[in-house]
């Protein structure tokens, strides 16, 4: 009995399903990662608007400006 090598069942010639099905799980894992930097960027921007918050409630000028300071910083990151 002869057997012989066939072009389909080459590990490197997967079939087109398979091929859609890691496509579709590489954008899912970009739109995750993108997600998750969003949340946090969201969330540190909530707390250093908290920070400024607090420094006025205290008439804190030099927490305020600070604070003030690092969330321009931050918003102009995020731009980048």
């Amino acid at each position: 009995m002869e057997y012989r090598y066939s072009q389909q069942n080459s590990p490197n010639n997967e079939h087109p399903l398979s091929q859609g099905l890691h496509g579709q799980e590489l954008l899912n894992d970009i739109y995750i990662d993108l997600f998750l930097k969003q949340l946090l960027a969201d969330q540190q921007i909530g707390l250093l608007r908290a920070a400024i918050d607090d420094a006025l409630d205290k008439r804190d000028e030099e927490a305020f400006l600070r604070h003030t300071e690092s969330l321009i910083e931050f918003q102009q990151s995020l731009e980048e």
